[in-house]
């Protein structure tokens, strides 16, 4: 119920701020946030109430839109090389990201995106690639290829702390979040923030491994050349997300 409350508050954000009428900034481009894709049953019988499980028929219709109206989906590396000039982006163009590493990528999301010729990256929790946990790929289940990349979604940080809406990442000290980074996990040249909070004094932290670009959330905005390599935005795509909504994210 308090997820449901969340989401249903990020829509009236949305429409309190006037759906946020400014001039869309030039060569700005929609980065798109999901976590878990399920079958429609599983999602009427186990997750009804769970946003972050979106059921396969609505991420279908959502890639199908996007095929019929001819957006690219661009690669992590074609989306670095747009966000410093090294790239020019020509027609519609949007980036799918996909949170915490769940098993139903590879086995849901991939046969999708292969159907229509689209990318998506998928940000992985490290610890669980040798220490499987049921539900998340494992490390022999991540290899790059021309439909998807796996990249890191910090090796053990993606814990709730003590306190009202605390994430683990809030309160560890630069020593501990240095060597969270440190481990062993996935590819760290992208980095997605664990529940997208992000902190202002690990820069130097990210440039240390050579991070190239962070993503965070709900910014309810497109990503430029004008923001934070390391607090790039992100549109979070949940069960509650209407049809025309996921429209608006894509055409801004």
């Amino acid at each position: 119920m308090k997820q449901m409350k969340n989401a249903l508050i990020m829509v009236l954000i949305i429409f309190l701020t006037g759906f946020q009428l400014q001039a869309k900034r030039p060569q700005s481009i929609p980065v798109l946030g999901y976590h878990a894709i399920v079958p429609d049953q599983l999602k009427k019988e186990k997750y009804p109430h769970y946003i972050y499980a979106q059921k396969v028929s609505a991420f279908a219709k959502q890639m199908r839109y996007l095929y019929n109206h001819h957006y690219q989906t661009l690669t992590m590396k074609q989306f670095d090389d747009y966000y410093h000039g090294r790239l020019k982006v020509t027609g519609k163009a949007v980036v799918l990201t996909f949170d915490d590493g769940y098993e139903n990528f590879n086995t849901i999301v991939k046969p999708i995106l292969k159907k229509y010729h689209m990318h998506a990256t998928a940000f992985v929790i490290g610890k669980h690639l040798d220490h499987p946990v049921k539900g998340f790929l494992t490390r022999s289940e991540i290899h790059d290829d021309a439909t998807a990349a796996y990249y890191s979604h910090s090796f053990n940080m993606h814990k709730v702390a003590p306190g009202f809406d605390r994430k683990k990442i809030q309160d560890m000290s630069l020593q501990a979040i240095d060597e969270d980074f440190q481990k062993d996990g996935a590819s760290e040249t992208y980095f997605a923030f664990p529940f997208g909070r992000t902190r202002d004094d690990i820069g130097q932290i990210l440039k240390a491994h050579h991070v190239h670009l962070a993503f965070s959330y709900n910014q309810y905005r497109n990503a430029s050349r004008d923001d934070d390599p390391y607090d790039l935005p992100r549109y979070m795509v949940v069960s509650l997300t209407p049809m025309w909504l996921f429209r608006w994210m894509v055409s801004r």
